[in-house]
């Protein structure tokens, strides 16, 4: 009863399909995999994981490449197996002659330069009055999803 909304909503914003593009072209910078992408202690695909995924399966499909899966585990089998999985799952995914695989590496974007990282953190330092602080909620009349 006070579950918040589940689902896709039946209005969307405006700018819903130029932040999808954007997100895009970031993950096709990236090409990447981490430990959140699986459930923790596991080689099964998270929620995230599988989204993802399924994303990259959607880009990459006519094209094929690799991922790359970074990781903090000291665990060579959970690290062999969660990269079995990713790859077992891209494989069922993107049928055709272009494969999609997963190996061991770093991601491939640019990263963050040192100015860039500094500055971020000054930002997040700073204090937010309440009357600033960013709100899930809308002010305008109609709510957020303009109705």
């Amino acid at each position: 009863m006070n579950a918040p909304p589940q689902g896709e909503s039946e209005t969307k914003n405006s700018l819903a399909e130029s932040f999808a593009y954007h997100e895009d072209q970031g993950m096709l910078a990236d090409l990447s995999l981490a430990d959140l992408h699986f459930v923790p202690h596991s080689s099964d695909l998270s929620g995230v994981g599988v989204a993802r995924l399924e994303r990259y399966a959607e880009l990459l499909a006519s094209s094929g490449g690799t991922l790359n899966y970074t990781t903090s585990s000291r665990d060579p089998e959970l690290v062999t197996a969660r990269l079995a999985t990713a790859n077992e799952f891209l494989r069922r995914a993107v049928p055709g002659s272009k494969p999609v695989q997963v190996v061991l590496g770093l991601p491939r974007g640019r990263g963050m330069a040192a100015k860039e990282s500094i500055a971020g953190k000054g930002v997040a330092k700073q204090p937010e009055t309440r009357e600033r602080a960013y709100r899930l909620t809308n002010t305008m009349q109609g709510g957020a999803s303009g109705k």
